[in-house]
């Protein structure tokens, strides 16, 4: 594998408590995993250069970020600088906007690469990687797969994250043009919709009244005759077989 084919995603978010730009935690992860298979890997950032966030990824030891303008297609801007790449490392999601955790997968469409999701563990093989993947209810799974794929490291990942400040000053971070792109944009659609339906509660019945409702079945209407002779009561009858066309005569 490519010591130089290699590349990390990394974004920005705010302090929850401060409001100051730092580092993401889950694409951190992505990024020492990185440096573990190849110490000199394609750290790439979209959005503002002067990002004081950045500096926090040059502290943990990317020695060089590029960053790549937000206009346009993001996913037709990263795939652009991504095409050779024969691993691509990013976090679950982002941890600022809209952080829906979709991009790492419409960028493998782009590129028509495979993805694998959750990765705990990587291990290089040769032309493959051996990736230790994380599953619900504590389960673990190991899988190879062959390159160039998309990785996408989980939160759980057993890595140490470590400042250290001659990496910050020994790090640069370069802007990258904006590609010739033509801007993206979806226009509106309106639909209409239809009225929503409310939904009744259900009744809270005891069991004495579930058990009723078993074995009895209620009055759907209809006439009760207690007087008269047969011949009246025959009649009734008659009428309401009439009535419901039951008979013909």
């Amino acid at each position: 594998m490519s010591t130089r084919r290699i590349a990390v995603l990394v974004s920005a978010r705010r302090h929850p408590v401060s409001g100051e730009p730092c580092h993401c935690r889950n694409d951190s992860l992505a990024l020492q995993l990185g440096l573990k298979l190849a110490p000199d890997l394609k750290v790439l950032h979209a959005g503002n250069p002067d990002n004081p966030a950045l500096q926090d990824y040059l502290a943990l030891g990317a020695s060089h970020i590029e960053v790549i303008p937000t206009n346009g297609d993001l996913v037709e801007n990263l795939a652009a600088q991504l095409q050779h790449a024969d691993l691509i490392l990013t976090g679950t999601r982002a941890e600022n906007g809209e952080d829906s955790g979709l991009l790492p997968y419409l960028l493998a469409a782009k590129l028509k690469l495979p993805i694998v999701a959750g990765a705990l563990e990587i291990t290089p093989r040769m032309d493959q990687l051996e990736i230790l993947q994380f599953l619900p209810k504590g389960k673990r799974r190991h899988l190879r797969v062959k390159l160039p794929v998309v990785v996408v490291i989980h939160p759980l990942a057993a890595v140490e994250l470590h400042h250290v400040h001659a990496r910050l000053i020994s790090g640069n971070i370069t802007a990258l043009p904006a590609p010739n792109t033509v801007a993206y944009h979806t226009p509106w659609q309106k639909e209409a919709l239809r009225k929503p339906i409310k939904l009744k509660a259900p009744l809270v019945q005891t069991g004495h009244e579930r058990l009723m409702a078993a074995i009895t079945s209620k009055n759907k209407g209809g006439t009760v005759v207690n007087d008269g002779n047969c011949v009246e009561k025959a009649q009734v009858i008659l009428n309401f077989l009439r009535e419901h066309r039951l008979i013909n005569y």
